[in-house]
């Protein structure tokens, strides 16, 4: 049975602060799961009310 403490509670608190705009980068290539993730995390973003804008860049081949 774990025991929390103060100390453990304080240690788990968080900063939160608002923002208006934030750029996340996924990096990698499309067999490595990039497209995949770019739609999941689009959708979860969505879901959860944000606006959000997606700008996929396909390199030349």
């Amino acid at each position: 049975m774990a025991v929390h403490t103060a100390e453990s509670n304080e240690a788990r608190r968080k900063d939160v602060r608002r923002v208006d705009r934030v750029i996340i980068r996924f990096a990698g290539d499309s067999g490595d799961g990039m497209q995949l993730t770019g739609d999941r995390f689009t959708s979860e973003t969505a879901s959860f009310g944000n606006d959000l804008s997606t700008l996929p860049n396909f390199p030349a081949e």
